[in-house]
């Protein structure tokens, strides 16, 4: 079974274009073994950050080398910033690439899904593929998420301990379990809440 980063990385074809934008609001290219991965296909990663160190970086390292003929495929990792901010030429030179946590999973809610640590992404994505549910919103996807990336049932909670139980274990593993918890509407009332 492939993982989140082997769709991920099947937009990176070497050869193909030699300079990607990577339009990553999420940071999922902040993942090590994802950059591991683009590396080995040939690409070279540069953020832009600051467009004055960016546009030097870029002029020294890749437009000269593709001046003089050379082949280098180049990946400019985008951020916060989105991609429209980008100087005109690159913008037009470059083949766009949307990444983001709303394409790997479509049907659960992105609000939920950007509080996980992309550390547990490697449980969510074996779960969304093995429980292929319809569009969920974030209370069906906090229970997705705590079920099936976290082991945390209602039903495996009968007594107080057994949630001390399940705290401990998670302690101990040093997993950090984001803050999924439910919250009440805002147009209830104290007492309906």
């Amino acid at each position: 079974m492939s993982d989140w980063r082997t769709h991920i990385i099947s937009e990176f074809i070497p050869g193909l274009h030699r300079l990607t934008l990577a339009d990553d609001p999420d940071g999922l290219l902040a993942d090590e073994r994802l950059q591991a991965m683009i590396r080995k296909r040939g690409f070279e990663i540069l953020r832009f950050d600051e467009e004055m160190a960016f546009r030097y970086a870029y002029e020294s390292r890749f437009r000269a080398r593709w001046d003089r003929g050379e082949q280098a495929n180049l990946t400019v990792v985008l951020g916060a910033p989105a991609i429209d901010s980008l100087p005109f030429d690159i913008l037009s030179t470059g083949y766009p690439v949307a990444l983001g946590l709303n394409s790997l999973f479509p049907s659960l809610s992105r609000s939920v899904v950007a509080e996980i640590n992309v550390a547990d992404l490697d449980a969510l994505w074996d779960a969304y593929q093995q429980h292929q549910t319809g569009v969920l919103g974030d209370n069906a996807t906090k229970d997705f998420v705590l079920r099936h990336v976290y082991a945390i049932t209602p039903e495996a909670i009968a007594e107080p301990h057994d949630l001390l139980h399940i705290l401990l274990r998670r302690h101990y593993a040093q997993q950090r379990i984001p803050p999924l918890h439910r919250r009440a509407p805002s147009s209830a009332t104290p007492s309906e809440r």
